[in-house]
């Protein structure tokens, strides 16, 4: 997926670069990312991006900007306030899955790039419509933020951990074998028997302990039910 970050047009060579450091990246990780990587990569001397960018955490600024471009709707956005918030949560969601590295950077000197006051402009924009007033506005924005920040999080979290299983570690998981000698005891003893009914279930489809995939709709459609009954009350 192309990203065209924000200096494009005043910078072309600096646009390259960084859409090289996205292509790294999204196929080998943010930590495959170097000033001297991004040069082999593009074929130029070792020192030449850094006349187009200051520095490393400039560049991972960089980045995550040419990645809150994908955060953006198409104008003109649709009229009904729960559509369009639904779209951007979504929209969101699609570009931290597009570039899961992104979640994990946070740059020393972040500065206010074009492409997220872009999307926060949409939201706010959104916002307006509800006719809160504006500490609930924000409150609101949050919210929409935090869901799908924390749900992309989880589910990368997941991922990583069931990718560094053994199959047998797995299938220990799965099954609740060999637990913790603390948690045995407190099972022994009758404690937890909620979790003993749920370890006990047959065909359990994934690893206790590893929170399944609970689905991004649900939640956010709840999150949305709450809004919309604040709105209702002001």
């Amino acid at each position: 997926m192309s990203v065209d970050p924000p200096e494009a047009k005043t910078d072309p060579r600096r646009a390259e670069i960084v859409a090289a450091a996205v292509r790294i990246a999204d196929a080998e990780g943010i930590e495959a990312v170097s000033m001297r990587r991004l040069a082999t990569e593009l074929g130029v001397a070792t020192m030449t991006p850094y006349t187009h960018v200051e520095s490393k955490d400039e560049l991972l600024d960089l980045m995550r900007d040419a990645v809150a471009a994908e955060m953006l709707l198409p104008e003109p956005l649709p009229e009904d306030w729960r559509t369009a918030l639904r779209a951007i949560a979504h929209k969101t969601k699609e570009a931290f899955e597009a570039h899961p590295w992104s979640l994990d950077v946070v740059p020393l000197r972040p500065r206010a790039r074009i492409n997220r006051l872009r999307h926060v402009e949409q939201s706010v924009s959104i916002m307006v419509r509800l006719h809160v007033d504006p500490p609930t506005g924000r409150a609101i924005l949050m919210s929409i933020d935090d869901y799908v920040t924390g749900y992309c999080t989880r589910a990368r979290s997941r991922q990583r951990m069931l990718g560094s299983l053994s199959i047998e570690a797995k299938e220990n998981l799965r099954t609740f074998k060999d637990p913790d000698p603390e948690v045995a005891a407190a099972l022994a003893a009758g404690e937890l028997p909620l979790i003993k009914k749920i370890t006990g279930r047959r065909n359990r489809s994934h690893p206790f302990g590893v929170p399944p995939d609970s689905g991004f709709e649900p939640g956010l459609e709840w999150l949305l039910d709450g809004i919309e009954a604040t709105a209702a009350k002001r």
